[in-house]
């Protein structure tokens, strides 16, 4: 039922507990403090970047947009019985992007 564990597996285990067990007292090591510093030092970092993340959302959206597109014109040209459902496909993913895209704005906003 029973089965051995390698010395190495019994090692790594026994360095991981230690680890862990040693990682709230070192957090504690700073200097007291209740950390509200930091807390609003991240928050004002992750704010800034939430520009850049929608930026690059949008971007992306263009890219896919235009990829479906072209999919999408291929689909119709050929005369493809599927061309209805990868328009409707195509126009799920901007909607999608347009969502991510406020949720972001007001998330980190």
């Amino acid at each position: 039922m029973f089965h051995r564990v390698k010395s190495s597996t019994k090692s790594a285990l026994v360095l991981a507990t230690l680890l862990t067990a040693h990682i709230p007292a070192m957090a504690q090591v700073g200097g007291g403090g209740n950390g509200a510093g930091a807390l609003t030092s991240t928050a004002t970092t992750i704010r800034g970047y939430a520009t850049s993340a929608q930026t690059i959302i949008l971007a992306l959206g263009v890219l896919i947009g235009l990829i479906g597109a072209i999919r999408v014109y291929s689909k119709m040209h050929n005369g493809d019985p599927d061309t209805q459902k990868a328009m409707v496909n195509w126009f799920g993913a901007a909607l999608f992007l347009v969502a991510v895209g406020t949720v972001l704005t007001a998330f980190f906003g």
